[in-house]
């Protein structure tokens, strides 16, 4: 019989060793991987199951047709809300998910948010009143940043305010920790946990041949030779995006690389307008706009180049491209030099802090166009300055300690989480699974 299949009310204790029993809540979650925070949450939630911890995930379901349950790689995802889509569904939606919260908020000892946003809201009034502790991550980058758009709206300040009373709060760099400080956040509260970076080997050209094949019988629009340049931008369109930099670029990389191959992956609002202005330029039989992937690594192995061209993305494309040893063209901003620990600088590179980036100032598409000329003029050595960034980062950060930290926290919320514990919430009789 099916474990999950049993409706069965069975009441839990809480005990020392008894697997802590965490909720992750988040605005995306698979299959919705256009967002960078949904591979982020993905990655939370798999490297939190590794570890012994018993994950479940609450997250809105973006069409009538989905279901409100179903397993992914074990564990439960529920999806009891519809997804806001205006401002005054967002209430009606916040409302939905603080009801399905405060019923069976206490089957958890632990729930977290994976923003501190307006999802934060239900959570720390669910949290509150069935005094089940809360930690909010601090996301986004930049001008992005959580802070940051609490300055934008009367709704957004209500969101600042929620994290005053979340029992943890976690950030991924040293600015967000400051900007939180300023907002009357307190030391003890704050956690600072930095991105890691998942170890992978390096690929050798037959795999990247076989990967390249797999890819090109899926969507022809993927199609290469084992020996065709490919350039790889993941993230949501947007206008004036990093997608839309590098689509004013392509007409030009065509004309100087005729077999260039540049792949736009993801969705968003201005995808209509994008393709069109590619289309215009003469270049579609150069691009690709193959939609969203559940499972990113596919691409990266095929990819001669990947491109961060703003700062979106940092949570979990960026690494995963440093992890797949490619060679990077980024924008220069701080919050890139931040993650990737290069020097606040150009000068000055040591053995210790190689600079195995290759960075481009101002978002213009002239100085994208030279960083990645720069690559593509020399490939062999762009590879080997990426296997380099990728032996330096997996071995200072990796991504297993960064997990670890998240225990840490998570232990120290269960032990303060002495109560017995309700039933959980009912699951589905029939339950479809994600791989």
């Amino acid at each position: 019989m099916n474990p999950l299949d049993d409706t069965t009310p069975k009441p839990r204790t809480v005990g020392q060793d008894a697997a802590a029993r965490v909720l992750l809540v988040g605005r995306h979650f698979w299959p919705s991987s256009s967002f960078d925070r949904t591979g982020y949450l993905c990655q939370l939630a798999t490297g939190f199951h590794r570890g012994g911890l018993h994950v479940e995930i609450l997250t809105p379901r973006y069409a009538a047709s989905w279901p409100q349950r179903f397993c992914f790689r074990e564990m439960l995802v529920h999806r009891p809300a519809a997804a806001p889509r205006s401002d005054w569904s967002m209430g009606r939606y916040i409302r939905h998910q603080a009801t399905w919260l405060k019923e069976y908020a206490q089957s958890y000892d632990a729930l977290i948010v994976d923003a501190i946003r307006e999802e934060a809201l239900a959570v720390t009034e669910a949290g509150r009143s069935t005094e089940t502790p809360v930690a909010l991550i601090c996301s986004g980058w930049g001008d992005r940043r959580d802070p940051v758009w609490w300055q934008t709206s009367r709704s957004a300040r209500r969101c600042g305010a929620a994290a005053k009373s979340a029992d943890h709060v976690i950030v991924k760099d040293a600015q967000s920790e400051r900007l939180l400080i300023s907002h009357g956040i307190t030391r003890e509260r704050l956690h600072r946990i930095d991105i890691g970076f998942a170890s992978s080997l390096g690929i050798s050209e037959d795999t990247r041949d076989e990967v390249r094949a797999r890819l090109g019988r899926l969507n022809s629009d993927l199609f290469t030779m084992p020996d065709t340049p490919v350039i790889v931008c993941c993230g949501r369109m947007e206008r004036d995006g990093a997608m839309d930099l590098l689509a004013r670029s392509a007409r030009f990389l065509a004309s100087r690389y005729p077999d260039l191959r540049i792949w736009f992956i993801g969705d968003g609002p201005y995808r209509e307008n994008l393709y069109d202005m590619l289309r215009s330029d003469g270049v579609r039989s150069s691009i690709a706009m193959p939609g969203t992937f559940a499972d990113i690594s596919d691409v990266l192995l095929s990819a001669d180049l990947f491109v961060q061209a703003d700062e979106q993305g940092l949570d979990f494309g960026l690494p995963s491209a440093v992890s797949a040893a490619i060679p990077i063209v980024a924008m220069d901003v701080p919050a890139v030099r931040s993650l990737l620990e290069l020097p606040a600088d150009s000068v000055g590179h040591t053995e210790s802090v190689p600079c195995n980036v290759s960075l481009f100032k101002g978002a213009t598409s002239k100085s994208l166009r030279a960083a990645i000329r720069g690559v593509l003029d020399n490939l062999p050595a762009a590879r080997e300055r990426a296997m380099l960034l990728r032996r330096y980062l997996t071995r200072t950060r990796p991504q297993s300690k960064a997990i670890d930290a998240y225990m840490k926290v998570i232990g120290t919320m269960k032990s303060k989480n002495r109560r017995v514990r309700s039933v959980g919430p009912p699951d589905s009789n029939t339950i479809e699974a994600a791989s």
